[in-house]
């Protein structure tokens, strides 16, 4: 058989995802959930375990850029899982979207983010 790789799309993407790993560190533990949601209207936001974030998203094909992300600035104390995610927000290159699974990976290729769809 051949196999064809699904693209991720606009309408694959909208909504509400926890974010379970940044740069290979756990989100469990932080203050609050992490979590991304992806507007229709290329917009997105979440919180990052301390502080809110926000910006912009792009998607083509299964490339991903966010642009004009901007955060809170409150201090707490999962600072450690709140920095892995502001790094995977801003090397974000690809994302492929299997069911209720996401993965983020930068230019290389390596994992940088997986999410999982809120139900």
């Amino acid at each position: 058989g051949c196999s064809k790789k699904l693209e991720a799309s606009s309408t694959t993407i909208q909504g509400e995802w926890t974010i379970e790993t940044a740069m290979n560190k756990s989100t469990e533990g932080g203050e609050k959930q992490a979590f991304i949601n992806f507007n229709s209207d290329g917009k997105m936001n979440g919180n990052a375990t301390v502080n809110s974030f926000f910006g912009g998203y792009t998607l083509k094909g299964n490339e991903i850029s966010f642009t004009q992300v901007g955060m809170t600035r409150m201090m707490g104390a999962s600072m450690d899982i709140e920095t892995a995610i502001t790094q995977a927000i801003g090397e974000a290159n690809t994302i492929e979207i299997k069911g209720d699974d996401a993965t983020i990976a930068d230019k290389a290729g390596n994992t940088v983010m997986v999410l999982k769809r809120k139900k």
